[in-house]
């Protein structure tokens, strides 16, 4: 009789070999946030993810997002402070930030896709 962790190793190579390798992007978990004085700043919606993902500006700031994926995407605050349609690949979407504050935001095509936005003083 096998044990249970020779089991298991038979059940991940079978269903390794029925249904291929993962083909999902791989994110990394933690990126380095990016803090710019610079009033035009560029997020790439690319490989299911925002570059860079955690983002300060200064007051004022426009924010465009250039969408260089092949799936469509959009950019959506989770408290309504902004949405953009859905985009498809070479298209972009541009917002002036007036309001200081701290807003999070996210794809609803595909929830993996969150950052954060800060706008400065």
């Amino acid at each position: 009789m096998a044990s249970l962790g020779a089991l298991a190793v038979i059940v991940a190579a079978a269903s390794f070999f029925a249904f291929g390798r993962d083909e999902t992007p791989k994110r990394p978990v933690r990126t380095k946030p990016v803090v710019t004085t610079e009033m035009q700043v560029d997020v790439i919606v690319d490989n299911l993810d925002y570059t860079p993902r955690d983002l300060t500006v200064p007051k004022g700031a426009t924010v465009t997002w250039k969408f260089e994926d092949d799936l469509p995407h959009n950019v959506t605050e989770d408290r309504g402070a902004f949405e953009s349609d859905t985009l498809q690949k070479g298209d972009e979407w541009s917002r002036v930030f007036d309001t200081p504050g701290t807003y999070y935001y996210y794809c609803t095509l595909h929830h993996i896709m969150q950052a954060t936005l800060v706008v400065a003083e």
